[in-house]
């Protein structure tokens, strides 16, 4: 069973992803795992179950292969909207943490931390950010979540150009989206949604990388 679980959070999280939660029917999963749409219906009674499942797994991922009573029912996720919130606050706590004093906080280890708050809960995020309109709760609290980790990774990189570990730039507003969207693109969507995804690229090969071309572009 824990395979099967396995393959249906790949599978589902996939299709959510890439071509909708409202474009994706139950058959479309079964397909994608080599299920008759029936047996799906042994493990989940709708892909809303099957959604809320992948956000579950995405903050909590030793619950995809705990033993559950099937089919998995709705009341298992009926405080998922302020786990989720809970989870990533927790995020945004922990990765403030040195924001009032970087002394001991240096450039490459506050890029490292702002990777892994992106992997981390990668695939929640493009659920989230591909499905708004099915997410509606959700979908607000992610918005003001990104924007406080934007502004977060903006002070640091502020702090680090005046103490001259961070090259100068004219504009830092913008620098910092593209440091994110570069965290972002090697940290969630190359193994995910990108034009050519590359599942097979272990997380500390993108991590090197992207922090490898980051480096040399902004540290002093």
């Amino acid at each position: 069973m824990e395979n099967r679980m396995n393959l249906i959070f790949d599978a589902a999280s996939q299709l959510f992803i890439n071509k909708g939660y409202a474009r994706t029917q139950m058959k479309d999963i079964a397909k994608e795992i080599g299920l008759s749409t029936g047996m799906l219906y042994v493990y989940f009674t709708g892909k809303r179950d099957i959604l809320s499942f992948l956000l579950k797994g995405t903050i909590e991922p030793a619950f995809v292969t705990q033993e559950f009573e099937l089919p998995i029912r709705s009341e298992l996720f009926d405080s998922l909207d302020s786990e989720i919130m809970e989870a990533f606050e927790q995020n945004t706590k922990t990765f403030s943490a040195h924001l009032d004093d970087i002394t001991n906080y240096p450039l490459e280890q506050m890029l490292s931390d702002a990777f892994d708050v992106i992997s981390k809960y990668g695939i929640g995020y493009l659920l989230i950010e591909k499905n708004p309109d099915d997410l509606g709760k959700l979908t607000a609290y992610y918005k003001e979540y990104r924007q406080k980790f934007y502004n977060q990774v903006l002070s640091y990189i502020t702090q680090y150009m005046q103490n001259g570990t961070f090259r100068q730039v004219e504009l830092p507003q913008y620098v910092t989206r593209l440091i994110i969207e570069t965290l972002s693109w090697w940290g969630m969507h190359i193994t995910n949604d990108a034009y050519e995804i590359q599942k097979d690229i272990p997380v500390e090969t993108a991590k090197s990388i992207c922090m490898d071309n980051l480096l040399h572009a902004y540290k002093r």
